[in-house]
């Protein structure tokens, strides 16, 4: 395992993670899955499975359906992490980074369900689904 990359935590400080190794640029995610567990777009990070190392598990929940799960504080409530069965990485929510990141956001996706609430805007490349193979 490499050095550590980045590090961060929930908003109550009871889960605190390392990632060692890349970390992929952010990516805002507008599905309705991820708009209603943290209240809007989800913008998200991500490293390999393997390079995520969580220091005291004990207060981490996750959330599991159809294939999918997020991570979340038990304490604060706080959303940390989002997997999928099959892939090999494991997103990070990137407001929970500890600054700075050195990230910047490449791509938005599934902007089709977006929330009738706000216009699409800012950065990153737009894609009415998911986000392609070999895209940023």
């Amino acid at each position: 395992m490499s050095g550590v990359r980045a590090t961060g935590g929930c908003l109550c400080g009871a889960v605190r993670y390392a990632v060692h190794g890349p970390l992929r640029d952010v990516v805002l995610c507008h599905c309705s899955r991820c708009r209603r567990s943290h209240g809007h777009v989800a913008a998200y990070a991500a490293c390999a499975r393997g390079d995520l190392v969580v220091e005291d598990a004990e207060p981490l929940r996750w959330y599991e359906a159809d294939g999918r799960a997020r991570g979340f504080c038990g304490r604060c409530g706080a959303s940390l992490f989002w997997r999928a069965e099959g892939r090999p990485t494991v997103s990070v929510a990137a407001g929970t980074l500890d600054q700075p990141t050195g990230l910047r956001t490449v791509a938005q996706i599934f902007t089709r369900d977006r929330g009738d609430y706000y216009a699409l805007g800012g950065e990153g490349e737009c894609f009415a689904g998911a986000l392609p193979a070999g895209a940023p």
